[in-house]
Formats: structure tokens, C-alpha cells, sequence
């Protein structure tokens, strides 16, 4: 009698826990769809040079541009690595990616201004988001740029053990502006780039936590580490669901309510 009451409770837990998920998902993507009037612009830094700022963009870009009705715009400011470029141009046919746009600038600020005011002129009411991948880190001029005009700044941080506690080190450095981007406008994003590395993020995570920032933390994913170009019906179920919740996040704060 015993056993078959844990195997019902156990069976009704795991139908409860499944629901749950879903009904989230559903209100994760309910959040993407939200209209947007104004094009909106979305920065993708990172402290440290390769941070994966290029791949998070390529994934955010993917995951909006599945969901959205109106056009999302990849913004590369590197031609020289062109790492979104190459992300982006090669799954064009793939699904998701279809509905974006990919767009180049040159890394300078006036270049991309003049990028972004070229694309909005060329059809302002179809362009919901237009996500830009700021070369270098978030201390050179184009993340300046993004943080101080732009209506998101997603900061990746990857859970490379010898970077964890210099990256936190630079957000703490941060003036007190540049804080309150992160807290009123930023999302962070904890990559995992090994699965031996899993404990750093959770370390991360909670260090974020304590400076009041709830980060999004996306898994060691096989395909990602090791596939190019991204395909976003081979990433697995828990990197689907980490970019769906930034990409959630991020119409959020865009729309000015938060996810």
C-alpha cells in the first residue's frame, strides 16, 4: 500500500512539475510576442575579450526572431572576426534564423549609429529589436555606447574558473551609473562553456544574487561548443530554455516591464 501511495505521489509530482514548465514556457513566449512600437536596441557585452558575447547574440537573436512577428536585426561590429557573421550567415534555411536580419558595422560609434538609423529608416514599424554584438569588452567604446543609449544591456560572463572572480571584479569596479544599468536595464548571462565547470556558475550565480542581479545561466551545450554553424533544433532542451527566458527578459525590460 505504502509503495503504490509513493508511485501515485510520485507520478502526480512529476505531471505537476511537467504542467508547471510548460504553463512557464507558454508565459515565457506569451513575453517575447509583446508588440513593441519603437524599435528597440539591445547591447551583448561581456568583461572579458571572447567571452561568448557573439554566441549569446546569435542564440537571442534566433530565439526573438522565432517568436516575433515583426523583423529582429543581428548587429555585427566586428567585420574583422565577423564570429556573428559566421553564426548567423551560415544557418540562414535552419528555421529560426530566417526571420532575422544580419546587418555590419564598422567598430566605430558613429558607424553604428548610422547602421542603425540606416535599417530603422528602411522599414521603422517592421523592426521590433535590433541586437548589437559589441567587440572587445564592456569597457570599450561601443558597449559605452549601448549601455548609455540602448534599451537592454545583456552582460555574458563565462564560468571559465580563472575569469569568474575577475569578471566579478570589474562589475565591482563599475561607477555607479554603469550599476545601475545592470540593475535597472541588464541581464546577465552565466555560460557555462564546460560541464566541469558547472560549480563555478553556481558560484556566479550566487555572487550575482548577492548584488541583487538574477542572472540566467545557460548550460554546457555540446552543440554549441562544438558545431558551427548553430542549428537551434540540435540545442537541448535546457539551453532552449535558458534563451527563451533572456530573450524573455530582455522584451521585458524593453517594453518596461520586467519578466
Amino acid at each position: 500500500m505504502f509503495d503504490r501511495f509513493r508511485r501515485v505521489a510520485s507520478e502526480a509530482a512529476y505531471l505537476v512539475g511537467g504542467s508547471g514548465r510548460l504553463q512557464h514556457d507558454v508565459d515565457l513566449i506569451a513575453t517575447c510576442r509583446r508588440p513593441i512600437g519603437i524599435t528597440r536596441h539591445v547591447g551583448v557585452t561581456s568583461p572579458v575579450v571572447n567571452g561568448g558575447a557573439s554566441t549569446v547574440t546569435a542564440l537571442l537573436a534566433t530565439t526573438l526572431a522565432a517568436q516575433r512577428a515583426d523583423r529582429v536585426l543581428a548587429v555585427d561590429v566586428d567585420p574583422g572576426g565577423a564570429e556573428l557573421s559566421r553564426r548567423l550567415e551560415l544557418t540562414r534555411g535552419s528555421g529560426a534564423i530566417e526571420g532575422a536580419n544580419l546587418v555590419r558595422s564598422d567598430p566605430t560609434v558613429p558607424a553604428l549609429r548610422s547602421t542603425l538609423a540606416a535599417a530603422q529608416s528602411q522599414g521603422a514599424r517592421d523592426v521590433g529589436l535590433a541586437v548589437v554584438d559589441c567587440p572587445g569588452t564592456m569597457f570599450d567604446e561601443i558597449a559605452t555606447e549601448m549601455a548609455n543609449t540602448g534599451h537592454c544591456t545583456v552582460l555574458v560572463v563565462p564560468s571559465v574558473p580563472h575569469l569568474a572572480a575577475y569578471c566579478l571584479q570589474q562589475l565591482d569596479q563599475l561607477a555607479p551609473a554603469g550599476q545601475d544599468v545592470l540593475l535597472n536595464r541588464g541581464v546577465v548571462v552565466i555560460t557555462v562553456v564546460d560541464s566541469s565547470t558547472a560549480g563555478t556558475a553556481r558560484w556566479l550565480s550566487d555572487a550575482f544574487r548577492e548584488r541583487g542581479l538574477d542572472s540566467v545561466v545557460v548550460p554546457y551545450d555540446p552543440h554549441i561548443a562544438g558545431a558551427w554553424p548553430l542549428h537551434s533544433s540540435e540545442l537541448e532542451t535546457g539551453t532552449r530554455r535558458a534563451v527563451l527566458e533572456l530573450a524573455a527578459r530582455v522584451v521585458g525590460i524593453v517594453t518596461g516591464t520586467a519578466s
